[in-house]
């Protein structure tokens, strides 16, 4: 039994040292970025790069960079440096490994992306430092740009001199290794040598983000995973923008802009400063991470959210009261070529606009862009009226929804033919008949007919004559809460099933849809056509992935939910 527990043990106590030292190193990064820097993201677990990149279909075509092409036309040594490296990446991505070689790069890494005020950071962690090296001289052995070498505190790095400011004052492109983290940021007159210190990770912030709970917060109220998470701090942008030295943000705009009359002048008034500020307080941050993270060789499904975060009640309880029906099948992307909804509940929208227009003209600002924003807001209550009155006509509506499940394409006498379609349109309503026979006193083409609830569908064709050659015999009718068009079996079965289904407010808007569903038949077309696809959109017929999007209103802001499968392609 010993012999059994004491190598277990030794695992255990091995995997514990590794994560660990994993928080440690992700601690270590977070230790030098300020808890008042405007934008962070960050990578906080290892990344499966070469999995990603092997079950991941390419959008561009690595063996036709042609979008990148004119860059060489340029005469900037700087310009045929950068395009060498954009190319190389690209050719990279064929191949996972090929990625981690040139790039020097793990089979997992974490990079992290912030501010310094205004200073961009982005640091990777690299597995072969010296392959970033090599990389770097060969592009300058072929283009010519070359670097200088300085050192700050004992850490060499290099300088590329990239452009100059409307000053004259060069933009210098700044790459340092340390510990096997890759750092590349920027220089420029306002970039002190405490401030590049603190890029490179030679100096510490008096407060940094490892010192506080924020990306804790961030997670646990927004249900990410602790695998990535950024946000956007709307609070210290402001500040930095109405201010001359409350923050990093506020000094380096006051020294860019101290020989110069700018709008920034304007801000610094108290009352601007004090009603933006109140603004901010209400709109804190943009918070954005990761919901879902499963990924192999062949292939992976990605969760992603953004929230724009809201302290303004009155705002985000007028907004949630227009949540409308969302249906179940626009939620599925493996069953649908596209689909989507729009979940609106009309009978609330008069009153949710007037709501949001009220809070929007209280208080009144005397900041002079606020206060001019809230002229402009004054001067719409006309068209608010005249949409409220609108919208009254259509209370009943709590959403409207298509799809196409399916559709293929023949040859007919040597033209592209739409062979099948199977497709569904639907409006939500709480009396589907009483909206129909309201749209008939509007359409004289639909005064003989007749639909019933759950009673026998009418070809749309005996109102609006289709045309044959389209080979399309859409059906009308009503399906419990439900007015359908549908075409096709499955539009068929999917109008069935929404007979079953009860309003409620689930959303405000879904969009599904798969890549591969929809560009294959339109590649066949074109081959029926007689056209030739250029070689190098081929790839696309096999660019397998699909995406759901979803925007919602919660009790923490407006939130974006977003999950994207993708896989291999096949050999």
């Amino acid at each position: 039994m010993k012999k059994i527990l004491i190598p277990i043990a030794v695992i255990a106590a091995g995997a514990s040292a590794y994560l660990y030292q994993q928080q440690a190193e992700s601690d270590n990064v977070l230790s030098y970025v300020p808890a008042d820097t405007p934008f962070f993201t960050g990578q906080l677990t290892p990344f499966p790069i070469k999995d990603y990149i092997a079950s991941a279909p390419n959008l561009i075509d690595p063996k036709h960079p042609i979008h990148i092409e004119p860059l060489y036309g340029e005469e900037s040594p700087s310009i045929h440096f950068l395009t060498n490296l954009l190319s190389t990446y690209e050719d990279s991505l064929k191949d996972a490994d090929l990625l981690a070689s040139n790039f020097g790069l793990a089979d997992e890494i974490r990079a992290y992306m912030y501010t310094l005020g205004l200073l961009p950071v982005l640091k990777v962690e690299v597995a072969n430092p010296q392959a970033i090296w090599d990389l770097l001289d060969k592009n300058e052995q072929e283009t010519g740009f070359t670097h200088t070498e300085s050192e700050l505190n004992g850490l060499k790095y290099r300088v590329y001199p990239i452009v100059e400011d409307d000053k004259g004052e060069p933009i210098n492109l700044i790459i340092a290794q340390s510990k096997g983290v890759l750092t590349i940021t920027l220089q420029s007159s306002f970039v002190s040598d405490d401030l590049l210190a603190m890029a490179l990770g030679l100096k510490k912030p008096s407060k940094s983000l490892a010192d506080t709970h924020i990306l804790e917060d961030i997670i646990q109220q927004h249900q990410f995973t602790d695998s990535s998470v950024g946000f956007i701090n709307h609070v210290e942008i402001i500040k930095g923008l109405t201010s001359e030295d409350d923050n990093q943000l506020a000094r380096q705009l006051t020294e860019l802009t101290k020989d110069e009359d700018t709008a920034f002048q304007l801000l610094h008034s108290a009352a601007c400063k004090q009603e933006l500020r109140g603004i901010a307080q209400n709109w804190p941050r943009t918070a954005f991470g990761y919901t879902q993270m499963d990924i192999n060789k062949e292939q992976s499904t990605l969760g992603f959210a953004a929230v724009l975060e809201s302290k303004n009640q009155p705002i985000l309880n007028a907004l949630k009261t227009l949540r409308g029906y969302i249906p179940n099948y626009t939620q599925n992307f493996d069953d649908n070529v596209i689909a989507t909804s729009i979940g609106l509940d009309v009978s609330q929208l008069s009153s949710a606009l007037t709501d949001i227009w009220a809070n929007l003209k209280t208080p009144r600002f005397q900041c002079e862009p606020l206060a001019d924003i809230q002229y402009q807001i004054d001067a719409s209550g006309e068209s608010l009226a005249m949409l409220g009155m609108g919208s009254s006509m259509a209370a009943d509506v709590k959403g409207i929804s298509s799809a196409i499940f399916d559709y293929s394409v023949s040859q007919n006498n040597d033209q592209p033919h739409l062979e099948s379609l199977d497709a569904l349109l639907a409006v939500h309503v709480k009396n589907p008949v009483a909206l129909f026979n309201s749209i008939k006193l509007f359409v004289p083409d639909l005064q003989q007919i007749d639909l019933t609830n759950n009673g026998p569908a009418v070809s749309l064709n005996k109102v609006i004559p289709i045309s044959a050659r389209l080979n399309l015999d859409p059906q009308m009718a009503i399906k419990g809460d439900h007015f359908v068009i549908y075409n096709g079996n499955k539009g068929l079965q999917e109008a069935e099933k929404l007979s079953l289904e009860t309003l409620s407010a689930e959303g405000l808007y879904q969009l599904s849809f798969d890549t591969k569903k929809i560009l294959t038949p339109i590649a066949d077309a074109v081959e029926l056509a007689g056209e030739i696809i250029p070689e190098e959109a081929m790839f696309l017929k096999d660019y397998d992935t699909r995406m759901n999007i979803n925007v919602d209103i919660n009790d923490q802001g407006i939130r974006l939910d977003s999950t994207m499968n993708h896989k291999a392609a096949e050999e």
